[in-house]
């Protein structure tokens, strides 16, 4: 294999000794320079989306409902068990053997502990903190698992500038051009969930490359630890990078990575062993199983009757024709001439061969929100498993079959939501690394006349795949405030102005509320006594039309409507 450049990012020397940062070559330091401007750009939008999101001031303990699971079982934790106080945690909670538990992971719990051992005062107001230390851990991994894979790939290839302004818009894709911006826009713990599953997955699967490209105690030490972190958090990513743990021991035994390397199929096999006995560990505790959780036990699957549908099964084959509409399908995604232009579907996904599901969101395809990690991932899995390729590549075939087994799992989740996208994005990450590093190696020595289509196609999808991912998590949800409704329309009002689809055109006026709403329509009552935004698409339910209909303005300060409406 060719040497490896010294490297200043947590990167070695041929001989495994760091490197210092003034001594960093030319290649490392392009790459630095543009990774950092990659994530210094992108974290403006993120946090822009995480602690603002229309509304007036930055706000870094903004959350939505529900956000106090993580702080119950923190302080679950600091008493010595896992049950939870009876009724804290609403029907999410698992009611077994008379004592109540949630299913949601133990380590944004343990994140907590330091701060509420001091105070009462932040108790579910942790949430947005914590998903940006996720997002700023998932671009620290993205970098170096980009840097790993190059340097495995390539070796000592000089970076020229076109191939390090690629990796920055790859990096920015990743970061704000996908379902991560999503999660942003609602801070609460389901969110927060997917955050770190994200982020502890890239951090495994980089280690566990690192164990493949040089195994050392150190490196499987880092492994073991990211391991156990991402199976405490949350199964689908967890066990993904169990398995992986698993087949690479495997792989070392069977000398695939050469005979002198069979003595780290233990090691490695402890890293799975691991982190399995710890999830089994707290499930067992929790429910008495060593896998999962009684779904019958969940106060929502009681009183919502849930057992009737499908058997009551979470997860089954049957769920794959709705799934596969919801997160394959190309055109699975609503554009309008108005801002935000791009945004979720309109209406839920149907149920699909006649088979209902739990629940139904709107919901964006992969394909259609990401187009350049979905595009150049598949490059890099095509890549990847070509024939005749090099022992440490072919070790990345285990890695990605390892993280689809993520996504493979939503694929036969009765519950279809946008959320859900994030159990695709470490394939979406490793595989789209893959694919860019192979496509310039590809490209290596052709002239700029040569590059350019690719240049072209790369920026496109990336500003595409950022166009979409803003507009999802932009446009109104339930739980907003009235100046995040009253600034989103007034945005909507000056882009429209600006590209000549004028709001005030969209607007419907009534005594009362319509029978039937579209998506983002804008209700005015009376003479502008009151103006609403649709929340969803469907009939409105005449008990309940605050479900459908969200407050933006109310007389006597009704500027905005007046303006809208054409009243004076």
């Amino acid at each position: 294999m060719p040497n490896r450049e010294g490297r200043a990012l947590a990167i070695e020397s041929p001989s495994g000794a760091p490197v210092a940062v003034g001594s960093a070559p030319p290649s490392v330091r392009r790459f630095e320079l543009v990774a950092l401007g990659a994530v210094a750009a992108a974290s403006v939008v993120y946090f822009w989306v995480l602690w603002v999101l229309w509304g007036n001031t930055v706000d870094p303990l903004r959350s939505s409902y529900p956000g106090t699971i993580y702080d119950v079982q923190a302080r679950a934790i600091l008493s010595g068990h896992l049950s939870l106080p009876n009724g804290s945690i609403g029907t999410e909670a698992f009611v077994h053997d008379g004592h109540t538990y949630t299913y949601f992971g133990i380590f944004p719990s343990l994140l907590r502990i330091p701060i509420l051992l001091v105070t009462h005062s932040l108790d579910g107001r942790l949430t947005s903190l914590s998903m940006g230390l996720a997002w700023l851990v998932t671009a620290l991994f993205a970098v170096l698992l980009l840097w790993r894979v190059r340097v495995l790939v390539r070796g000592d290839a000089v970076l020229g500038w076109a191939e390090a302004a690629s990796y920055g818009v790859l990096l920015a894709s990743i970061l704000v051009g996908s379902v991560l911006v999503f999660l942003a826009s609602q801070p609460q713990v389901y969110s927060e969930d997917l955050a770190w599953s994200v982020a502890l997955a890239c951090g495994s699967l980089f280690a566990l490359l690192g164990v493949v490209e040089r195994p050392s105690w150190g490196r499987v030490s880092v492994a073991g630890v990211l391991v156990v972190l991402t199976n405490l958090n949350r199964s689908t990513t967890g066990y993904a990078c169990i398995l992986a743990a698993f087949v690479l021991s495997a792989w070392f035994a069977l000398g695939r990575a050469g005979p002198e390397r069979r003595s780290w199929a233990l090691p490695t096999l402890l890293v799975g062993l691991l982190a399995l006995a710890a999830g089994c560990a707290i499930d067992l505790a929790k429910f008495g199983l060593l896998f999962g959780f009684p779904a019958s036990d969940q106060l929502l699957y009681r009183e919502f009757g849930l057992g009737h549908i499908n058997g009551g099964h979470y997860f089954a084959i049957r769920f794959l024709p709705s799934t596969l509409q919801a997160y394959v399908a190309p055109a699975n995604m609503r554009v309008t001439p108005f801002f935000p232009f791009i945004t979720l579907p309109a209406s839920p996904i149907h149920p699909v061969a006649h088979t209902p599901l739990f629940q139904r969101l709107p919901t964006a395809s992969v394909p259609a929100s990401a187009p350049l990690l979905f595009g150049v991932g598949l490059w890099g899995v095509i890549a990847v498993f070509r024939p005749h390729r090099p022992a440490a590549i072919r070790a990345l075939r285990i890695l990605l079959i390892a993280a689809a087994v993520s996504g493979a799992v939503v694929m036969v989740f009765g519950w279809v939501a946008e959320r859900f996208a994030a159990d695709f994005m470490p394939l979406l990450v490793l595989a789209s690394v893959a694919g860019m590093v192979d496509i310039w190696q590809r490209l290596d020595g052709r002239s700029l006349r040569a590059r350019r289509p690719a240049l072209v196609i790369i920026g496109l999808a990336a500003l595409f795949g950022l166009v979409a991912n803003v507009g999802f998590a932009s446009a109104p949800s339930a739980g907003w405030t009235q100046a995040q409704l009253t600034n989103y329309v007034q945005a909507e009002r000056i882009v429209g102005n600006l590209t000549g689809h004028a709001l005030d055109g969209d607007v419907v006026r009534g005594d009362r509320f319509p029978s039937h709403a579209s998506l983002d329509q804008l209700f005015v009552l009376g003479r502008c006594e009151a103006m609403y935004l649709s929340l969803r698409e469907g009939p409105t339910n005449p008990a309940y039309p605050q479900l459908t209909w969200l407050l933006v303005e109310h007389s006597p300060h009704v500027p905005l409507c007046r303006s809208l409406a054409g009243q004076r």
